[in-house]
C-alpha cells in the first residue's frame, strides 16, 4: 500500500527546491507500508495515514546538503494502542536516488527497518533529449 501525502509548506520557496521524500515502514505494526510526499529544504513536513489499525506520523526537515549529502532529522510514531506502539527521531543522511536504510527504533533488529528514498521532484525531471 502507498500511501501519497503533501505535506504543508510553510513559508513560500521556488520550486526549484521540491524532492520527493519516499519513507517505507517495514516493522513488526507496518509490513511494508509506503508514504511519499514533496519536501522543501529547511521546511518542516509532517504526514499521517493510517495502515488498517495503525496511525502513522512521520515529520522532519530536510537540510541543505554538504558534498551531496542531505540530512535530515526524521521522527517517526507508529501507532496501535497504548501498548503497541514505537516513537523515534533518527538522522539519515541521504544522497539523491540511493535508499538509506535504518533501524526503527532504539533498538536494531533486520525485523524493524524505514528505508528513505529523496528524489528530485518529479515536475523538474529533464526530458530525455534524443540524437539526430
Amino acid at each position: 500500500m502507498v500511501a501519497m501525502l503533501h505535506s504543508v509548506a510553510f513559508a513560500a520557496q521556488p520550486d526549484t527546491e521540491s524532492f520527493d521524500l519516499e519513507i517505507t515502514l517495514f516493522t513488526h505494526l507496518n509490513h511494508d507500508f509506503r508514504m511519499q510526499t514533496t519536501v522543501r529544504i529547511g521546511q518542516p513536513f509532517e504526514l499521517i495515514a493510517t495502515n488498517g489499525q495503525i496511525t502513522n506520523k512521520v515529520s522532519g526537515i530536510l537540510q541543505i546538503p554538504t558534498n551531496g549529502i542531505y540530512p535530515l532529522a526524521l521522527t517517526v510514531s507508529e501507532w496501535e494502542s497504548e501498548k503497541s506502539n514505537t516513537h523515534d527521531t533518527t538522522k539519515a543522511t541521504l544522497e539523491l536516488g540511493k535508499t538509506w536504510t535504518g533501524a526503527a527504533g532504539p533498538i536494531s533488529s533486520f525485523l524493524d527497518m524505514r528505508y528513505v528514498v529523496l528524489r528530485k521532484h518529479e515536475s523538474h525531471q529533464q526530458p530525455a533529449q534524443s540524437g539526430s
